[in-house]
């Protein structure tokens, strides 16, 4: 051996003994913690487990880099190492050391898993795949090598393959709650929500504090539409963890659906002080005021989801803002935001809808059904959708097809306000005033919408002038009323209703 190799290796093996003095000291450190283990290495892997858990992960790392000195064929401390780098999001470096520990043991189908994990994580999902099976070529009945597998065919939709991994995974670990929560969510994917539901509340009832599980009671309540037991569950989540901020997405959603304006907006309020400051939490915080028809404010929040995304590309963000700057009449924003939204995604449901919104108020009827045809498979909007295409069709001179248009469009939503208008209006135009009443009768009279109570007043002023049938001239005065309870500025017909109250005044 030259001289240069010599001091070469006096170096490195004066660096081991370094690490083993130093393992000596720790290891009596740790013996005045706890009984010694046999092999001094595994005391440094338990103390750096310790540590790692307290927080303190470079000191964890020292500790477990000392642990691969000792001469022995344990690689935990190899997978230690593994798991404190891919916990940080450095998967290549974790990789490394798990490699390492599979060629120290290559029985070690926990370094299989985890390694697989990584290239799940890292999107090679043939990859990962592959190490699985290795680990169960080993050992067939591991059952967190399944469990990883199933949540690597969840994360890629492929439900039936994980539903088979995971029932794997249940049969060979009963006592564990994971494979049968991870089944409750593939069921929940595939709406299977009644089988969910049941292995859900099983775990809920044989762990402690479970919010997960409790948040995905509640979201299929929601799904069932179950509103009250969904709240109730919901609840109970914020209870236990007040910073699961799905939960207050899914109360704020619920609220609103009930037309609870007050609740609804609380619980996003609540998650924003929470510091829960996200995407989700401004836009479904958006989505909500829009319905509210408080579109100045949907504005400042759909600027606030903006802001979350470090590329600002999300179509459903510039979509929202064009429909709330058009209902505050800023047409110019509107347009601008419409076409960004089509710009990013030309399928965008809400953006063409709102271009044939646009369009059809500058009664470019063909222009707007170019965009409606785009929106034909919009469900959530489809009422919307019939109401402008049978607009277009009005416009058309097609008034046969446009009043069943607008039917289907009550068909669809039957509490939609610019629907009941337009046909409203359309009803009017085509002398159709019984019709109209019917259409708007029930809703005006729990309704404190203005605009509704306007036109259901000219509905009855004009029956009245029709026909001088003394209820409609006593129900359009009654109308009148109401709207000035409400705000006496914003009442339309003055001068018909001093009309009306003449003709009644002439029949007594």
């Amino acid at each position: 051996m030259s001289d240069k190799e010599l001091k070469k290796s006096k170096k490195l093996i004066d660096k081991v003994m370094e690490k083993i003095t130093k393992a000596n000291t720790f290891v009596d450190d740790y013996n005045r913690l706890g009984k010694t283990p046999a092999i001094p290495a595994n005391a440094f892997i338990n103390m750096a487990n310790s540590m790692y858990t307290m927080g303190y992960f470079k000191e964890a790392e020292d500790l477990l880099q000392s642990a691969i000195c000792f001469p022995n064929k344990t690689s935990n401390a190899l997978i230690n190492l593994g798991v404190i780098k891919q916990t940080t999001g450095d998967f290549k470096e974790a990789i490394k050391f798990y490699t390492a520990a599979y060629k120290k043991d290559n029985q070690n189908t926990k370094a299989l898993g985890l390694w697989g994990n990584c290239l799940a994580m890292m999107g090679d999902s043939d990859g990962a795949i592959k190490k699985y099976e290795h680990a169960i070529e080993i050992d067939e009945k591991n059952s967190d090598i399944y469990l990883s597998w199933g949540a690597l065919l969840i994360k890629n939709k492929k439900y039936t393959e994980a539903k088979e991994k995971l029932d794997e995974a249940a049969k060979y670990n009963i006592k564990d709650a994971r494979p049968l929560y991870m089944l409750s969510i593939v069921e929940i994917e595939l709406g299977e929500y009644d089988k969910a539901l049941e292995k859900l509340l099983f775990i809920i009832n044989t762990t402690e504090n479970n919010f997960e599980a409790l948040h995905n009671v509640a979201y299929i309540y929601f799904k069932k539409k179950d509103y009250d037991n969904a709240i109730s569950y919901a609840k109970q989540v914020l209870a236990i963890y007040r910073h699961k901020v799905e939960t207050y997405l899914l109360l704020g959603d619920i609220y609103a659906i009930k037309n609870n304006k007050k609740e609804s907006l609380q619980f996003y309020e609540m998650a924003e002080m929470n510091g829960l400051r996200t995407f989700f939490l401004y836009i479904s915080w958006a989505v909500s005021l829009q319905k509210f028809n408080n579109h100045e404010l949907a504005i400042e929040k759909l600027h606030k989801a903006n802001e979350c995304l470090k590329i600002k590309n999300v179509d459903e963000v510039y979509a929202r803002l064009a429909l709330s700057y058009y209902k505050i009449g800023k047409e110019e924003l509107a347009i601008q935001n419409k076409n960004k939204a089509l710009e990013i995604n030309p399928n965008n449901y809400m953006a063409n809808s709102i271009a044939a919104e646009i369009e059809v108020d500058k009664k470019n009827f063909e222009t707007a059904m170019k965009f409606l045809d785009i929106c034909k498979d919009d469900f959530s909007n489809k009422g919307f959708n019939y109401s402008l295409m049978a607009q277009c069709y009005e416009g058309f001179g097609d008034f046969k097809k446009a009043e069943a248009l607008f039917e289907k469009a009550i068909e669809y939503m039957p509490d939609k306000k610019e629907i009941l208008i337009a046909y409203g209006n359309f009803l009017i135009k085509q002398n159709d005033y019984e019709t109209a009443k019917k259409k708007l009768k029930s809703i005006s009279e729990k309704t404190k919408d203005v605009d509704i109570l306007n036109l259901y007043f000219k509905i009855l002023y004009c029956l009245a002038k029709q026909s001088s049938y003394k209820y409609n001239i006593e129900k359009a005065i009654e109308i009148s009323k109401k709207i000035k309870t409400i705000n006496p500025d914003l009442f339309k017909y003055t001068a018909e209703r001093e009309e009306l109250e003449g003709i009644l005044g002439n029949n007594e």
